[in-house]
């Protein structure tokens, strides 16, 4: 993300931080674990750590569970921090004359007008979505965080997905609000649910989910067909992957998703399906979903490679220069020789992008399966960006890779 909206998730962790904090004094003294970021390399997927562990200490997950069952035990804006609206009203544009009963991807049971007309995103990885499906003209509104495609930006905006503005949403008059496990609140969803909104809750956990996910959104907005052609295309082009890197050994990293402390990847969760696929294999492997580890377990495990998502690569460069001063990081063989690679935030995100990330890492490990120039089926053209590996202060050498979907 450009660094004048959202310099590497700093704001959105930040805010995060600032909410949980505040609502709950058992977190007290995690506050400068959280709150001082200015000395810390703020990567992706520190937003998605940082949910689960705000929805799983302080909420619960049982909430989730509640949702499904309609059996939720809290009032509907307990922590939305905004004044209650009435229930929304609707009007000739958005009344539809039919509704189509599903089960989203939580077992929610979601009745969603006929046609979609007017959607709500509440997920920067939604409405990446929306618009790979050719439905970003009828996004009505999303998230302050939501700048990809620059479309997004120019969307109205109803604040950020922890605690998005209630009535903000109401007055869009959406058909349909798309919101995400992973980042979301469930009193949220209930408090829009209450108003009568229609709410769609995506929560795909690999690589095939996240695709079956677009393809399954696209049904619901009828845009079938998109769906089905553009999960083709990225289909083929994780084949061709699949195909480029068949019978080579894994290599072993670490994706550095916090720095202090230490935070990365487990099992179960997309990115290290993600990593798997572009012939990486995680040196942690934890139950846990974004496990915090020991620096000392790292240094027995000897990563080949550092592996960081970002788009602001100079500020990464910056920051990776100082952890090589790091007595206790210098101890890592991929410190001292600089093996680090530097992605686009596109691998963090749950969306069609994802392959994006993918294809990016895959290159970056396996240069000579790919070529400097090497080309995927389907590879957009547009948006390109530059990405430096290994490379602090001189890279050893750079790739372009271009952005979005198909």
């Amino acid at each position: 993300m450009p660094p004048h909206l959202m310099p590497s998730h700093a704001a959105y962790s930040s805010q995060l931080a600032d909410m949980t904090l505040k609502r709950h004094s058992l977190f007290h003294g995690a506050t400068l674990f959280i709150k001082d970021t200015s000395r810390r390399i703020h990567l992706a997927l520190t937003h998605a750590f940082l949910v689960r562990w705000m929805v799983t200490l302080a909420i619960g997950d049982v909430l989730f569970v509640g949702l499904r069952t309609g059996s939720v035990m809290i009032a509907p804006l307990l922590l939305c921090g905004v004044a209650r609206p009435q229930a929304m009203p609707r009007d000739d544009l958005t009344a539809s004359t039919s509704r189509i009963e599903v089960k989203d991807e939580t077992g929610r049971t979601v009745q969603i007008p006929q046609p979609v007309r007017r959607i709500v995103s509440l997920a920067p990885s939604v409405t990446e979505t929306l618009f790979a499906l050719g439905a970003g003209d009828r996004l009505v509104g999303d998230t302050d965080f939501c700048d990809y495609p620059p479309e997004a930006r120019r969307k109205v905006h109803i604040g950020g997905p922890v605690n998005p503005n209630i009535e903000a949403i109401a007055a869009l008059h959406p058909d349909l609000v798309v919101v995400t496990r992973e980042i979301n609140r469930p009193d949220s969803v209930h408090s829009l649910e209450h108003l009568g909104m229609a709410v769609y809750a995506t929560d795909p956990q690999t690589v095939e989910q996240v695709l079956t996910s677009t393809e399954r959104l696209g049904q619901l907005l009828g845009a079938a067909d998109a769906g089905r052609l553009l999960v083709a295309k990225l289909r083929m082009r994780l084949d061709e992957v699949e195909r480029r890197l068949a019978g080579l050994p894994a290599k072993n990293v670490l994706m550095v998703v916090w720095l202090d402390p230490v935070i990365t990847v487990g099992r179960n969760t997309f990115l290290d399906d993600a990593l798997r696929r572009a012939g990486a294999r995680s040196v942690i492997d934890s139950p846990q979903s974004w496990p915090t580890i020991d620096l000392e377990q790292v240094v027995r495990l000897q990563p080949d490679y550092l592996i960081i998502s970002n788009d602001n690569v100079k500020q990464v460069q910056r920051e990776l220069a100082e952890l090589q001063q790091r007595p206790g990081w210098r101890r890592l063989g991929a410190v001292r020789s600089r093996r680090f690679v530097v992605l686009s935030e596109a691998i963090s995100h749950p969306s069609p992008r994802l392959v994006d990330g993918i294809e990016q890492l895959a290159r970056a490990l396996y240069p000579s399966e790919f070529g400097t120039h090497a080309a995927f089926v389907g590879e957009p053209r547009r948006n390109r960006w530059k990405f430096a590996i290994a490379g602090i202060p001189q890279p050893l050498f750079s790739f372009t890779q271009t952005g979005g979907c198909p």
